[in-house]
């Protein structure tokens, strides 16, 4: 039986080298095409089924006829961009979610205690997914077995009597940090939650009240830095 497979791209990572080297040795030919040459499944003069594939090596086309064509079904997301604005957590340019270092943090997101594994990380073998999935529980394992958790000291801050509860900050938050609080006669004023704040200072810049700072980073010590450097 002849088989051949035709990609657009091949990543054979880990001991799928293996087994792609076993298939070319037992006879298996791989096929190359770009998008600009998609394949093309045509019916033959004797009724039969006729693939037409533009080999980048040979630079014409080739024509194969086949008893079966099996298709490899592309893997899309369902649902992410709403779970994605929910919990703040980014996704990639195909739809999936994103991890905060692909090798130094692999299953965490830049928001604290929440991991991804799995397909909603991007389309995986079985194993891959279960080595992932307990990556992932051994990573939230650390952090529920924890009494208390330390958070950063350079957080954000919110000067109440200086709010006016506008929101700005609430939609350039990429982490979820501020919330607005109802106070006394019905008035709002931003509260962050230093639990979720990571000190970016995107609240910082947006707040037209100058309301919210950043501890330690506000614009009267980040002045005097700036006076004692140009004095030097």
């Amino acid at each position: 039986m002849d088989v051949y497979v035709l990609y657009r791209d091949i990543r054979t990572f880990g001991e799928r080298e293996d087994l792609y080297k076993e298939a070319r040795r037992r006879g298996v030919v791989f096929i190359r095409y770009d998008l600009d040459h998609k394949p093309l499944v045509s019916e033959s003069d004797g009724g039969g089924l006729q693939v037409t594939v533009m080999d980048h090596v040979l630079r014409r086309p080739v024509v194969l006829e086949p008893d079966f064509i099996t298709l490899s079904t592309a893997i899309e997301t369902r649902g992410a961009e709403a779970l994605a604005q929910q919990f703040k957590v980014p996704l990639s340019q195909d739809g999936f979610f994103l991890e905060v270092h692909m090798k130094l943090r692999p299953v965490d997101f830049a928001t604290d205690g929440i991991f991804v594994c799995g397909l909603a990380h991007y389309p995986k073998s079985i194993d891959e997914s279960i080595a992932q999935a307990q990556a992932a529980a051994a990573r939230a394992a650390t952090v529920l077995s924890r009494k208390t958790i330390e958070v950063e000291g350079i957080v954000s801050t919110v000067d109440e009597a200086l709010c006016r509860g506008c929101g700005k900050c609430i939609e350039v938050c990429p982490y979820g940090a501020p919330r607005l609080v109802e106070k006394a006669d019905g008035v709002f004023v931003s509260q962050i939650q230093e639990a979720l704040c990571k000190g970016c200072g995107a609240c910082a810049v947006a707040c037209p009240t100058t309301a919210a700072t950043i501890r330690h980073f506000n614009d009267r010590e980040v002045l005097a830095m700036v006076e004692a450097a140009l004095c030097e």
